[in-house]
């Protein structure tokens, strides 16, 4: 009983993980929308041109995750 339970609230953190994940690439797509952005697993990756010099200039970038917390 306590296995199947524990799996199902597994099963619903990582959906909700997923979920999170894919609301947070929305917003860097809004963001930066000359960057490659993917979605792996449990991580986001931004990449392009810039975004390294863009990320250290724009406070909103550097404060995309802390809607997560």
């Amino acid at each position: 009983m306590m296995r199947k339970l524990s799996n199902r609230a597994g099963a619903i953190a990582r959906a909700e993980q997923q979920r999170q994940l894919l609301r947070l690439a929305g917003r860097a797509r809004e963001l930066v929308r000359d960057a490659t952005i993917e979605v792996e697993e449990a991580r986001i990756l931004v990449r392009g041109r810039g975004i390294v010099k863009r990320w250290l200039i724009d406070p909103s970038l550097r404060f995309l995750s802390s809607g997560l917390r």
